[in-house]
């Protein structure tokens, strides 16, 4: 995948899986559940690039990318991204390029095998280009980013 794709699925956030279809953002692929109860439902577009939906909706509200291994089973995403994204940086790249964090969560232990994180911090994005929506940088315990989220700021939902 390339940059512009990754920026085109960016936008996407907030949108339909059907108009993200009819748009042809992203082919028409069967999205799955993780578990019987879930509400969300997921889709693997390649290796670190997942989509996950709204069941009730089906709109898309959350875009992940995976920068590190973090866990067995986890896979990384090794294509482009749109700057200022790179697919190495710390929380100290983070603060330098977005300044203070809109809401934070600071590092916790998860059962294994997660273990230690180093929590997450989310930042508004630009609202002339992408009115609604943040990114999330989630850390490793020595405060690597391991992955980014784009998501709504409000998600109608919890």
């Amino acid at each position: 995948m390339n940059a512009e794709k990754i920026a085109k699925l960016i936008s996407s956030v907030g949108q339909t899986h059907e108009s993200l279809v009819m748009g042809g953002v992203i082919s028409d692929q069967p999205l799955s559940r993780l578990y019987p109860e879930c509400e969300r439902l997921d889709l693997e577009l390649e290796n670190g690039i997942e989509l996950t939906f709204w069941d009730e909706t089906k709109v898309l509200d959350s875009f992940f990318i995976t920068l590190m291994k973090t866990m067995p089973g986890t896979v990384k995403y090794e294509g482009e991204l749109p700057l200022p994204y790179v697919s190495s940086m710390t929380q100290s790249d983070v603060h330098a390029l977005f300044g203070e964090p809109m809401e934070s969560r600071g590092p916790i232990k998860m059962p294994q095998p997660m273990g230690q994180t180093g929590g997450w911090e989310a930042y508004p994005l630009d609202p002339a280009v992408h009115p609604g929506k943040k990114v999330v940088f989630q850390y490793t315990a020595a405060m690597e980013v391991k992955t980014l989220v784009f998501t709504l700021i409000d998600k109608g939902h919890e």
